[in-house]
């Protein structure tokens, strides 16, 4: 089978940086692969202007035509609604915030076309089951019922290091932005013997100053290349992720194949087993939630064995759910679905 995966014409695959969608797809398609199916990406990249994306699809049905292919997989609105409007059938897997969180303008056309996009999809996958349900409600009728395919994970990348932990790291991944909340982080693991390493891009030097003078040992790394990413992740001891809107954290998924319990708030409910391999903190009050994140990461500190006992539970749960071999199995039996309505 031959699947066609476009970009948004917004930034590089796989990603020179930040790039949630763009790495999706880079490790979709290695995925698909390794698994005997050939897959290729179509994107171009003008100038890493999110409207760049524009321009793109509306260039996309001309690109398309130069490929060969049974089943096209978008992945941002834009490109579905523009495939819609060519009568292309597409497989559209959601990304987007905007089922959550819409507090500007832009955000709500995002909502908007999202809604549109799933509606019009040939096959709409949602990354979770609780997303799957918000996008019904929104949506209402589809042609066909919302598959839920969470990301992979590379689980013999992401692995632990039990013999280089030291009891004492708690790790943070993701762009250092407001949203994500990482001063809530930093507050919550003071006094509790972890410090506190922010691993992601920095675009706001005035934000990262307020997380650091919210912990009391607090470094944020800034961005790291793929191979210290993941020496990070191996070496520490548990993750935290206080961010208020997340699809499914691709940074939760790795954590969870490194066997790192996991702490956070409803965002990351579905992905951590709470009690088993992490926990789920109430966050409706941000001083309760800091709290609440506080009295497990000192539980954590205190308990090695506790530690290792979820760490184990972690990866063995990765390995269970979210293994790219899992995943590839749950596309193709997507994009078979599809494969029949092609035009190309």
């Amino acid at each position: 089978m031959r699947i066609v995966l476009v970009g948004g014409g917004v930034e590089p695959i796989p990603p020179t940086g930040y790039g949630g969608t763009e790495r999706f797809i880079a490790d979709l398609v290695a995925a698909l692969r390794t698994s005997g199916h050939d897959a290729v990406v179509v994107n171009q990249v003008r100038h890493r202007r999110m409207r760049d994306e524009y321009p793109f699809a509306w260039q996309l049905p001309r690109l398309l035509r130069a490929e060969r292919y049974d089943v096209v997989h978008a992945n941002s609105p834009v490109v579905g609604n523009r495939l819609a409007g060519k009568g292309i059938p597409f497989v559209y897997t959601s990304h987007s915030r905007h089922w959550y969180f819409r507090d500007r303008w832009s955000h709500r056309w995002g909502y908007w076309l999202e809604r549109r996009a799933v509606r019009r999809a040939t096959a709409p996958v949602a990354l979770t089951e609780p997303l799957a349900r918000t996008m019904e409600r929104a949506v209402g009728t589809t042609r066909r019922p919302i598959a839920v395919i969470p990301f992979g994970v590379d689980a013999v990348r992401f692995h632990p290091d039990w013999a280089r932990r030291s009891g004492t790291v708690a790790l943070g991944v993701g762009v250092v932005a407001p949203f994500k909340r990482w001063e809530l982080a930093a507050a919550a693991l003071r006094g509790t013997g972890f410090r506190f390493v922010l691993v992601g891009p920095t675009p706001d030097a005035a934000y990262a100053e307020r997380v650091r003078a919210s912990g009391d040992a607090v470094e944020i790394t800034g961005e790291l290349p793929p191979e210290e990413l993941a020496r990070r992740f191996a070496e520490s001891d548990l993750l935290v992720h206080p961010s208020r809107v997340e699809l499914l954290s691709g940074a939760v998924v790795q954590g969870l194949a490194s066997g790192l319990p996991v702490l956070g708030g409803p965002a990351v409910q579905g992905a951590v087993e709470d009690g088993k391999t992490g926990w789920v903190v109430p966050d409706d009050d941000p001083h309760r939630f800091v709290q609440g994140l506080q009295d497990r990461a000192r539980g954590l500190a205190g308990t090695p064995e506790l530690r290792r006992q979820m760490g184990d539970a972690a990866r063995a749960s990765a390995e269970a759910r979210y293994s790219w071999p899992r995943v590839v199995e749950q596309y193709v039996a997507v994009y078979s679905a599809v494969a029949g309505h092609s035009t190309a």
